[in-house]
């Protein structure tokens, strides 16, 4: 990681409430005009590590307003101190302006498309992440039968080098009025824009709604996802002439990804499910 945040441990208790929370990290008000995020003690430090890279680069290259200032760590955990940006979520402000809401697909289109149109060596390999992600223990599950199908599967896939979110959904679209910006880089890459577009379909018509939410608001909140996603796919499609031939094969990726990287409770069994019937295919 970088060394040029502040030096020094600090403790928990001196940071306030925390302004957002979600299930890896939570976010502090920090010095000046900028935030602190604060993640879990159970976060993966090579995850951690990657976000700070992914932030750094994607804010030198143009892609996000959000800079990032290093590292420091707070008792048992680590933060990264990150440029505050104005705004609310593309989902929050659907919640309190709903004609917005006719507004998000072609925005999410334009704004993954500059991101897939922008090219980098500095962020990981998607392809190589997760070809190695088949030894790990989160595909334990997997026969050796099984294992060499999907190695025979990735391998023929292309690697690319455009950048890539892999968490690219409404509510990590942060919006002014005026400006708007991708945040949220921790599951960033580097590889082909398909693998990307695969991604964000599963997380608006499979992933799981936020944790806490009313059956009532839940409900609401799917069918929106649901509309904005198809509307979005179709206004990708026509801005690059990418089909669904070119995406169905980074499904299977994108669930190996999923399972490896995020390990919740709730997913891990479904992911299983998913991983396996795309094998039998």
């Amino acid at each position: 990681m970088s060394d040029n945040a502040s030096a020094g441990t600090y403790k928990l208790e001196s940071l306030g409430e925390p302004l957002f929370t979600s299930r890896s990290s939570q976010i502090f008000s920090w010095q000046g005009n900028t935030l602190l995020k604060l993640f879990r003690s159970d976060v993966d430090p090579v995850l951690i590590e990657n976000e700070e890279i992914n932030t750094t680069e994607t804010y030198d290259k143009g892609v996000s307003l959000v800079k990032c200032y290093g590292h420091v760590q707070v008792e048992d955990r680590t933060g990264i101190i990150i440029e505050r940006v104005e705004g609310k979520t593309l989902i929050s402000l659907a919640g309190s302006k709903p004609l917005t809401v006719f507004k998000v697909p072609s925005l999410m289109a334009e704004l993954q498309l500059k991101m897939h149109n922008t090219h980098t060596d500095k962020i990981r390999s998607y392809k190589k992440f997760v070809l190695d992600a088949l030894d790990s223990k989160s595909l334990g599950f997997l026969t050796e039968e099984e294992k060499q199908i999907a190695l025979k599967q990735l391998s023929a896939l292309p690697d690319g080098d455009s950048i890539l979110h892999f968490d690219y959904h409404p509510d990590n679209i942060m919006s002014d009025g005026k400006t708007t910006t991708i945040i949220d880089w921790m599951t960033a890459a580097r590889g082909a824009p398909a693998a990307d577009i695969a991604a964000t379909l599963y997380l608006l018509n499979e992933g799981e709604m936020i944790p806490g939410l009313s059956k009532a608001v839940a409900t609401i909140l799917e069918t929106i996802r649901k509309t904005i996603c198809k509307k979005y796919y179709a206004a990708y499609k026509k801005k690059t002439g990418m089909t669904d031939a070119d995406v169905v094969p980074w499904r299977l990726p994108f669930l190996i990804f999923r399972l490896s990287v995020w390990h919740i409770d709730s997913e891990i069994c479904v992911l299983q499910d998913k991983i396996r019937d795309e094998l039998r295919k």
